[in-house]
């Protein structure tokens, strides 16, 4: 009977060392994961440029502004549109209410300032 306890032990001990094996990723999914890690982490600056493309094709005059600012950059200002599924996921259109104005006010009044000895408290602005 000791044996058999020994043969079932041995077994689900081979098959532990087995799992562990196959569980060890091989060169391409490594890369893939590794790739996969980089678009995400490069996402908010590709975000970025975008935006500074959508603000120059704003300034320039071509970007068509009557139905608003877009908070989001559209697709055509990244420069690779190779996830398609990604760029899904994005809500395309979030318009703006208020019309474009040009704003000649070059500094706006703060409206509380900190305290001199405690910078955690703020005092309203007079």
């Amino acid at each position: 009977m000791t044996d058999f306890f020994k043969s079932i032990w041995l077994l689900f001990f081979s098959m532990m060392i087995l799992g562990l094996m196959f569980s060890i990723p091989v060169e391409k999914p490594q890369k893939a994961y590794f790739k996969e890690i980089e678009r995400i982490k490069s996402e908010p600056q590709r975000r970025i440029d975008a935006t500074y493309r959508y603000v120059e094709a704003i300034d320039n005059g071509t970007e068509d502004l009557s139905q608003g600012l877009n908070m989001i950059p559209p697709r055509k200002y990244y420069i690779d549109n190779e996830d398609e599924e990604f760029y899904t996921q994005i809500p395309q259109r979030h318009h703006v209410n208020k019309p474009v104005e040009n704003n000649t006010q070059t500094r706006i009044k703060p409206r509380y300032r900190r305290d001199k000895r405690n910078p955690k408290i703020l005092h309203p602005y007079k």
